[in-house]
């Protein structure tokens, strides 16, 4: 399987997991989905391809993960006989146990919260810490980002280029201090605070924006500049995510505006 078709059924199967949902018709509509915003043309044998390894991952990551969890109900009942019966042997091998099962527990955690691309949290992680039922469980400030012209970069200079500006980009919002990023999907990125007001992020995204459209990036002998678009919003214990995107997406569309009539 080739990357950019590894990587999209990949990140389809974290959509998947996301919604909790594991069947057919939704893979398809999310794996389609993606591919046409990439810009990827799939296939018969691509598609089946696709959905077989799609499968085979989530067939071993549940039974890995339930695994996991058994073991885990084990050890502590094995600990739990051990203490009773003060047996200090068999509390060093349960111990010795649980820290290889800590190891895979997070080597679990890795490939369900993390982006394989950049290693960034996804969308998942974003729901999970900070939303319950799609409604936020605290306040903080909410950033929402995308490239610019990304499938330019893509059709002019590969996909792997393309990869490279997304782990370049993810690199440079993780320097920012007291923040979480997320790559949403594709080319888009979510930036959460629960220290920085709106005003304050705002500023620190400016800056990363400066800072990237001035410097230029290179593939083989050609140099190019990348830039994002993107908007800022407060949010409220109780304000639901659609609410907060809809806000932040208009000011992103604002912000595209201005960048458009700047070239001109």
């Amino acid at each position: 399987m080739n990357k950019d078709l590894q990587e999209l059924t990949d990140d389809t199967i974290r959509e998947i997991r996301k919604l909790e949902i594991v069947l057919p018709e939704i893979y398809r509509d999310i794996f389609y989905a993606m591919a046409k915003k990439r810009g990827i043309t799939i296939n018969e044998d691509d598609k089946e391809e696709a959905l077989t390894y799609a499968l085979v991952k989530i067939q071993k990551l549940s039974q890995e993960t339930q695994k996991s969890a058994h073991e885990l109900q084990e050890h502590v009942a094995q600990a739990q006989e051990a203490v009773e019966n003060r047996d200090d042997e068999a509390l060093h091998t349960i111990q010795d146990d649980l820290m290889a099962l800590e190891k895979k527990i997070k080597r679990l955690q890795h490939e369900i919260y993390l982006d394989s691309l950049t290693g960034m949290f996804n969308r998942r992680w974003l729901f999970e810490k900070f939303l319950d039922d799609n409604t936020f469980t605290c306040k903080g400030s909410f950033a929402f980002l995308d490239i610019n012209d990304f499938k330019s970069v893509n059709d002019s200079y590969g996909h792997e280029t393309g990869d490279k500006v997304l782990q370049v980009l993810a690199r440079v919002l993780q320097k920012m201090e007291n923040v979480s990023v997320v790559r949403f999907a594709g080319d888009e990125f979510v930036i959460v605070s629960i220290v920085h007001s709106s005003e304050k992020l705002h500023q620190m995204l400016s800056t990363v924006y400066k800072n990237l459209k001035s410097t230029p990036l290179k593939t083989g002998e050609q140099k190019f500049f990348v830039s994002f678009s993107y908007g800022v919003s407060d949010f409220d214990t109780g304000d639901t995510f659609s609410d907060v995107y809809i806000r932040v997406d208009a000011l992103i569309y604002q912000d595209k505006a201005n960048h458009k009539a700047e070239k001109v």
